[in-house]
C-alpha cells in the first residue's frame, strides 16, 4: 500500500488509511507543508529500553521498559525530537544490580522510562532491584522492605501512569530469583518447585500499528514480538488473535537447580513473550537478552558468566521503539 506522507522521520509505511512512522533509533519527526491539509492529531506508542539482569549468582531479571500510548496534537511547523532508548547492561559481579534501560520519548512531555535493573545477590543497598518503567526482579535473598525490590518508578511520572508493573521477589529455599515487571503485569516471584519467576506480561500495540509489512528490515520482518492471542482481561483490550505485535515483557528469573526451569519472559511458560528474555541456569539452559526494539527485560542466569565467553554474556535489556500514525 502506498500513499503520501505528511511528515518525515523514521521508516514510513501505509496501513489501513494511516501513515505510520517507525523509529528504531533516535531521530526527528518533521511535518511537511501539507500537514494542515489533514488532521493535526497523531497516535503514538513509545517504549523505553528494558532493564538488564544480573547473571552471576542468583541475581534478578530486568524489568521491561515503560510503555505509553495515546494521541497528541502536532502543529506545523513542528520538528519533534524522538529518542529511542537503549537496553540496560547486564551485570555479572554479585554486588551490582543490572543496568536500567534508557528512556524513550516523543518530545520530552511524552517520555517512557527505562526498565529497572535486576538485583544482585547479597544485602548491599546498591544490589537491590531497581525501579523503572517496570521494576527489576529481586535476587534469591529478597531483603524484604529494601529499596528497589518490587518497585516501579512511574507512580508519579507525568503525564501518563502507570507505564509498567513491579518485579517479583526471589526465594531463599529452594533458591530462585524474581522475574522483572512488564508493561501489562507484575513479575512473578521465584519459589517452589525451584523455578525462576516469570517476567511480567507485556502489551500489544494498538490495532493502528498492527501492519504485518510495516516493520523495517532491522526487525526481521515483524514488528514487536510474539505474545498471547486474543484479549487479555484488563491488559489487552481489543487484542487480536495474531499472537504478534507485543512489547515490553519482563525478563525471566534464574534458578539454582538446572533440572528445573528458569522463568519465561513476558509471562510465557518456558520461553519468551513480548521481547522479555527467559531465565535459566548454566550449563543446562542459559537465559537470553531482551529482544531489540521491544523494550523487553533481560533474563537472569544463575552463574551464566561461567559458561559464556567474555563479551557474549546474555541478559541485557532490549532497546525501545517509537511509533507515530496519522491519516494518510
Amino acid at each position: 500500500i502506498t500513499g503520501t506522507a505528511k511528515a518525515t522521520g523514521g521508516n514510513v509505511s501505509f496501513y489501513n488509511g494511516k501513515t505510520i512512522h517507525t523509529f528504531v533509533k533516535s531521530g526527528t519527526f518533521v511535518t511537511t507543508s501539507d500537514w494542515n491539509a489533514g488532521t493535526n492529531e497523531v497516535e503514538y506508542v513509545v517504549v523505553a529500553g528494558g532493564g538488564g539482569a544480573n547473571n552471576n549468582d542468583l541475581g534478578g531479571a530486568g524489568g521491561a521498559g515503560g510503555f505509553i500510548a495515546g494521541t497528541t496534537t502536532i502543529s506545523h511547523p513542528s520538528p519533534t525530537a524522538i529518542q529511542v532508548g537503549g537496553g540496560g547492561n547486564l551485570s555479572s559481579p554479585n554486588t551490582l544490580h543490572g543496568g536500567n534501560g534508557t528512556p524513550s520519548y516523543f518530545g520530552t512531555p511524552l517520555t517512557a522510562y527505562g526498565g529497572g535493573g535486576g538485583a544482585g545477590k547479597g544485602s548491599p543497598s546498591d544490589a537491590d532491584a531497581q525501579p523503572g518503567g517496570s521494576g527489576g526482579g529481586g535476587d534469591h535473598s529478597p531483603n524484604p522492605g529494601a529499596p528497589g525490590d518490587k518497585q516501579t518508578g512511574t507512580s508519579s511520572a507525568a503525564p501518563i501512569t502507570p507505564q509498567g508493573y513491579p518485579g517479583g521477589d526471589g526465594h531463599q529455599s529452594p533458591y530462585s530469583t524474581g522475574g522483572g515487571g512488564g508493561a501489562g503485569g507484575a513479575g512473578g516471584d521465584g519459589g517452589p518447585p525451584n523455578n525462576g519467576g516469570v517476567g511480567g506480561l507485556g502489551r500489544q500495540a494498538p490495532s493502528t500499528f498492527r501492519n504485518p509489512v510495516s516493520s523495517p528490515t532491522s526487525l526481521g520482518g515483524g514488528l514487536g514480538a510474539p505474545g498471547p492471542t486474543g484479549p487479555v482481561p484488563g491488559t489487552n483490550p481489543g487484542g487480536d488473535t495474531s499472537g504478534k505485535f507485543w512489547f515490553a515483557g519482563g525478563g525471566g528469573g534464574g534458578v539454582d537447580n538446572g533440572s528445573n526451569g528458569g522463568g519465561g519472559g513476558g509471562a510465557a511458560v518456558g520461553n519468551s513473550f513480548a521481547g522479555g528474555g527467559y531465565g535459566g541456569h548454566q550449563p543446562d539452559r542459559l537465559g537470553t537478552s531482551g529482544t531489540q526494539n521491544t523494550g523487553g527485560g533481560g533474563g537472569a542466569t544463575d552463574n551464566g558468566h561461567i559458561a559464556e565467553p567474555a563479551g557474549t554474556l546474555k541478559g541485557h535489556g532490549g532497546s525501545g521503539i517509537v511509533l507515530i500514525a496519522y491519516p494518510t
